[in-house]
């Protein structure tokens, strides 16, 4: 992982109290800041609490509020969590830093309200089903940028829906599915299985027996082959890492065990969700609170590492695409010295891929890829990890992703022009 994930020096009690109190102040200058455009960070403070709550760690307190982070407050907390504050301090003090922190924040905000409000924003009712033709609309009426989220939470609310108003879910999007927008697919099914893993795992508890856990298990990957269309139910599968690291993190290692020893096969889209996860937790939601250093404390396996990795360089991007000064200060402090950083750039293309393929041909994803990092080192790096890998991806593994109907390979880490050019190689039968 990056060099700052490495750093064993330990610094004396003095630098830590001089730089919480600097933080402190500067938080405080970031509540004034905030308040007009964010609310007040209290109840910008309560809204990702009430939204996570479930995902709320021990250590874990408002990080929001500037008080926290005050001397006091701090020496109660574990050496993680000081390690956290002094890189938050840096980043914030240097320079523009703090511009982006804040621009990242509302970025964050902004999709959490979206998607905590959805039901309010499309008027979606409680008390009757509304057919998929008609969600889906919907989800389309809002900004380019808003309607990928919305996609993916008329998903959730319709197999939510049908499971209250007419039993257990079957064919939802499979090719019988009501006619509706092919490019609404691959976030649909992403909002189905964030509906059944939520369902079925939030039944669980850390005291659950393996085969109860097993079971679970089962119900969901049946639930997903049953109502996905060919070649998408890798991103209904996709959120069952998503829902367990988000909101039942001590549930990740047995769920991750038990679907280790039933279904192997899934394990890749399983480590993408988890990855996505990291950056909408709680734990890491303040900006500068480093969850790319964290992919190591969830994953051993340089697999699981990968797939966590290519997960959470997916959201990040997907969140900050219309202001890619964020993307370029995670690549100067996280990812360029970064083993992981092929997985980086593959949840780059990813993103990208499925960007494109549910908001075709959107000007803030030109402009994303245009953009020209004023250090030439990183101007450089910005070339490598993304600007020239996603532009030939978007040439020569989209098309044949989706002309093979396999767009849900990009729910997971993986060689993508090596799966592209394996369909695309003429076929050795006679």
């Amino acid at each position: 992982m990056p060099s700052v994930s490495k750093t064993t020096n330990v610094p004396s009690a003095n630098h830590i109290l001089t730089i919480a109190n600097e933080l402190a102040e500067e938080l405080e200058k970031l509540a004034h800041a905030t308040q007009s455009q964010l609310g007040t960070v209290a109840q910008t403070a309560y809204f990702v609490g009430n939204g996570l709550q479930r995902a709320a760690l021990d250590e874990v307190f408002d990080l929001l509020e500037p008080q926290t982070w005050m001397p006091a407050n701090l020496w109660r907390t574990g050496s993680s969590m000081l390690r956290q504050t002094i890189q938050f301090a840096r980043m914030w003090m240097a320079g523009d830093a703090s511009t982006l922190i804040l621009q990242e924040l509302k970025n964050k905000v902004e999709v959490f309200t979206l998607v905590k409000n959805l039901a309010d924003k499309l008027g979606l009712p409680a008390d009757e089903f509304v057919p998929l033709p008609d969600l889906v609309t919907k989800a389309y009426s809002l900004s380019p940028f808003e309607a990928l989220w919305a996609v993916e939470g008329v998903g959730h609310y319709y197999a939510d829906s049908y499971w209250k108003f007419r039993g257990i879910p079957r064919g939802l999007l499979t090719d019988a599915t009501p006619t509706v927008e092919p490019k609404s697919m691959l976030m649909l099914h992403a909002g189905i299985g964030l509906a059944f893993a939520d369902r079925l795992v939030g039944d669980l508890t850390p005291e659950s027996t393996p085969s109860e856990i097993r079971a679970a298990l089962h119900q969901f990957i049946e639930l997903c082959e049953t109502n996905s269309r060919r070649g998408y139910i890798g991103a209904a599968i996709e959120s069952l890492g998503l829902v367990t690291r988000d909101f039942y993190p001590d549930l990740l290692t047995l769920v991750r065990d038990q679907l280790q020893e039933t279904a192997p096969e899934w394990m890749g889209f399983f480590w993408h969700g988890a990855g996505r996860a990291l950056y909408f937790s709680r734990q890491f939601f303040l900006p500068g609170l480093c969850a790319w250093c964290n992919v190591d404390e969830i994953a051993s396996t340089e697999p699981e590492r990968l797939g966590a990795m290519a997960g959470l360089s997916w959201a990040a991007t997907l969140v900050n695409m219309r202001h890619p000064a964020i993307s370029e200060n995670q690549l100067r402090l996280y990812v360029d010295e970064s083993p992981l950083a092929r997985a980086y750039t593959n949840g780059v293309i990813s993103t990208n891929i499925m960007r494109e393929d549910t908001t075709p041909g959107e000007p803030f994803v030109s402009a994303f890829l245009q953009h020209e990092p004023r250090d030439p080192e990183i101007a450089k790096s910005w070339d490598i990890r993304i600007a020239s890998p996603v532009n030939s991806a978007l040439q020569s593994i989209y098309p044949v992703l989706k002309q093979h109907d396999a767009l849900d390979q990009v729910f997971r880490y993986q060689d993508l022009q090596e799966l592209a050019d394996q369909m695309s190689a003429p076929s050795t039968n006679p």
